[in-house]
């Protein structure tokens, strides 16, 4: 996907739209391109936090690829976007690379409502791609990656060859989050139910 910010006004400072990159970034070239963003932030005294959609997370994170075309985020700090975009700019540069190795193209195909609710969920959830000092990096919660990912495996000259297998990485993952909480939500009920009656037997003895 190319390169975009929060408002529509800001679309023309961005040049490199999706199917612009060629150059397929591994794990390692992600890392590389994020350090270097993260250093630029750092050294203007930011802290940025953003979360990544798509190819990145099954590259960086699960490594059910071995690459990418880009880094494709959101966030919700507009009053940071010239700092973060300079920072991209800078990385970019330095790699030899399109602005758009990093972007965030898929925010024009989120309701502003619903992008703070994801971003929230995010940051709630916790799932870490990225965290150097200025800027962290965090995946979008796994339901969202699933519909979207079928949504654009679903879209008539859109679908590549790896979109089933990136849906069900995230099937996998949000499986295993559901799992999680349910196991926590049952610790919490017997928790409750003991609670009171060992503190009677305590009183007892």
């Amino acid at each position: 996907m190319g390169q975009c910010f929060s408002d529509t006004a800001s679309l023309t400072d961005f040049v490199n739209r999706p199917g612009v990159e060629d150059k397929q970034l591994t794990a390692e070239d992600i890392k590389r391109g994020l350090g270097l963003t993260a250093k630029h932030l750092k050294s203007k005294k930011k802290q940025i936090t953003v979360v990544a959609v798509g190819g990145a997370i099954n590259t960086i994170l699960l490594r059910s690829r071995a690459s990418t075309a880009d880094v494709d985020f959101f966030s919700v700090d507009a009053a940071n976007n010239p700092v973060l975009r300079d920072g991209i700019k800078s990385a970019a540069k330095s790699m030899q690379l399109g602005e758009g190795w990093m972007n965030n193209h898929t925010a024009l195909f989120i309701a502003p409502n619903t992008k703070s609710n994801l971003y929230n969920e995010a940051i709630s959830d916790g799932v870490v791609i990225f965290d150097e000092p200025g800027l962290k990096v965090l995946a979008a919660p796994w339901m969202y990656c699933l519909v979207a990912k079928l949504e654009k495996a679903g879209k008539r000259g859109n679908a590549k060859s790896y979109d089933m297998s990136d849906a069900s990485q995230y099937l996998i993952q949000e499986s295993k989050k559901r799992g999680r909480k349910s196991r926590s939500q049952t610790l919490r009920r017997k928790r409750s139910r003991t609670g009171p009656k060992s503190r009677k037997r305590r009183s007892r003895s």
